[in-house]
């Protein structure tokens, strides 16, 4: 399985947005979408990635007002290019499933976008799709705009693939740290759901102190969480 292309489990319809894009267009595509990262893209290609991490970035420029308001406040001041992270970790089609997973254990990422030999984007990859095709072993590919709705493994599955994923530690079984890397990418995962809701809800009713304070902790929690990760 770990020897198979990525091809065979990446999404094709990729959602991007263009570097010239105002901020706000990246704020409305993570409020609207089921996606957590977001390739940025030129004539030239891939050339950034956002993440809704990145969004945290804005809190502290959120006026106590209406959303036209703030939308023009962020864009007069922050910039896509500016914001997005690069290099970007990429991938190619014809990459190993174990070479995706491990560039995203070494790099602290949760996907990667996939690019052809002219680095124009042709599809993305996450963790979500690799422990899908654990999960479930590799069948066809997503059809043109299934991207939100690709296979997932269900709660079930999910709790019985950490749970054995505990065993195989516990038991020293785990002898090419899959299920290490597992049971990191579970929680992590956890932490970025519980921070994507969060902004959700900041963004949309206003600054809220509580609300404010329980960003700062969880996105302490996680920059914690990546330094121990990335520790040899």
């Amino acid at each position: 399985m770990q020897r198979e292309r990525i091809r065979r489990i990446m999404s094709e319809a990729v959602l991007s947005i263009g570097v010239h894009e105002p901020v706000s267009e990246a704020l409305r595509l993570f409020a609207e979408y089921p996606v957590h990262h977001l390739p940025v893209v030129d004539q030239s290609g891939l050339i950034g990635m956002l993440s809704s991490a990145d969004m945290l970035k804005l809190q502290h420029f959120m006026p106590k007002s209406d959303t036209r308001e703030a939308a023009t406040l962020l864009n007069d001041r922050f910039r896509i290019e500016s914001m997005m992270r690069r290099p970007v970790i990429s991938a190619r089609q014809d990459d190993t499933i174990a070479d995706a997973a491990a560039s995203m254990a070494t790099h602290g990422v949760h996907a990667l976008p996939v690019v052809n030999e002219d680095n124009h984007l042709v599809g993305i990859v996450t963790t979500t799709d690799i422990v899908a095709a654990l999960l479930h072993g590799i069948g066809p590919r997503p059809a043109s705009g299934q991207h939100a709705a690709r296979l997932q493994p269900t709660e079930l599955e999910v709790r019985h693939a950490i749970e054995a994923a505990e065993s195989a530690t516990l038991n020293g079984t785990d002898a090419d740290g899959i299920a290490a890397w597992a049971l990191y990418l579970h929680e992590r995962n956890a932490r970025l759901e519980e921070l994507r809701q969060d902004v959700a809800r900041y963004l949309r009713s206003g600054q809220d102190e509580q609300l404010h304070a329980r960003l700062l902790q969880v996105l302490d929690r996680l920059d914690s969480h990546a330094e121990l990760a990335t520790r040899p």
